[in-house]
């Protein structure tokens, strides 16, 4: 992370949360995001200098793209109930709702400071984040009800959840830059993010497929890419995953075949199948992201970056 970047988030964080216990705790939780090495606003201040940008409240909009995203993995730990060892998971739920109500309230109320400060740059539009916001919210409410069916709803469904949020990264720094009026430029980016959403949401399935304990996507009864591809096969070795899918045996029944669950997806081809799925992406991606027009240099950061994390 930029030292400009984390220097406007801890400033952000002292400007508009004067409750000592809560801004304690709001400054966990970033510092938390930074040793994470999230990339959240390196998309922002990356593809603003793609398209050759020089606004001088890049930093402060790549700041408040990592409050914003970091509200929104707040908000999908407390539903997921995992990653429990972060500052937003030990306290009481009620705390951690405010975190994240307060990260995306303080988020849009500092993007109408932005155009008061600066009237004639190019700046993103609140009602164009919410709208990503409230897309991506729409995504995780079908992960969260376990809507997906098919390969087909597991596409629809992170295009909304996570390519949303991808989009949501590179409008911040796009909108920057008078390049917002270039509607080509601007089609090709939000595709692009929709690629760069399937490929990282694909790497979190293999994770938590090859993880064992409770969150586990097959403890959760999950249908993601690799799952349905283990229940697709019609005359399967291990029948279990299928019987426990159908509710033909109950949880603790299932975890009772733990280790051979483990080999046999292994042993399965899922993950081969899946990493395909992910390399067809990245080939999109590129494809996509060659008919951009910039300067070499500046193209070659943002894709190490942006994609280069995703080849095998």
């Amino acid at each position: 992370m930029k030292a400009e970047v984390w220097s406007d988030i801890q400033d952000l964080i002292e400007t508009y949360f004067t409750v000592p216990s809560l801004k304690e705790l709001l400054l966990k939780s970033v510092a938390d995001k930074k040793e994470e090495h999230s990339i959240w606003g390196e998309l922002t201040w990356s593809v603003h200098d793609l398209l050759g940008g020089s606004n001088p409240a890049i930093h402060r909009a790549a700041a408040l793209t990592e409050l914003m995203l970091l509200a929104l993995d707040i908000m999908d730990d407390i539903q997921d109930q995992d990653n429990t060892e972060k500052p937003w998971m030990t306290v009481p739920q009620e705390q951690a709702l405010n975190v994240y109500t307060g990260l995306v309230t303080a988020s849009v109320s500092e993007l109408g400071a932005l155009r008061r400060q600066y009237p004639a740059a190019p700046l993103p539009d609140p009602a164009k984040v919410c709208e990503f916001i409230t897309e991506a919210i729409n995504g995780q409410h079908l992960d969260v009800t376990n809507a997906v069916q098919t390969e087909e709803d597991y596409v629809g469904m992170v295009q909304r959840k996570s390519g949303t949020l991808v989009q949501l990264a590179l409008y911040m720094g796009y909108a920057c830059t008078d390049a917002n009026a270039d509607e080509d430029t601007v089609g090709k980016l939000n595709r692009l993010a929709v690629y760069m959403g399937l490929m990282a949401q694909l790497d979190n399935d293999l994770s938590d497929l090859l993880r064992f304990d409770y969150k586990n996507d097959l403890v959760q009864k999950k249908k993601t890419i690799p799952v349905l591809f283990l229940l697709d096969e019609e005359d399967t070795e291990f029948p279990v995953i299928q019987q426990y899918y159908n509710g033909e045996i109950d949880q603790p029944q299932f975890l009772k075949h733990k280790p051979q669950c483990v080999q046999y997806v292994v042993d399965s081809g899922c993950i081969e199948y899946t990493r395909t799925i992910q390399n067809l992406y990245l080939h999109h991606a590129d494809e996509l992201f060659a008919e951009i027009p910039a300067a070499s240099a500046n193209k070659e950061a943002f894709r190490e970056i942006a994609l280069a994390r995703f080849e095998l």
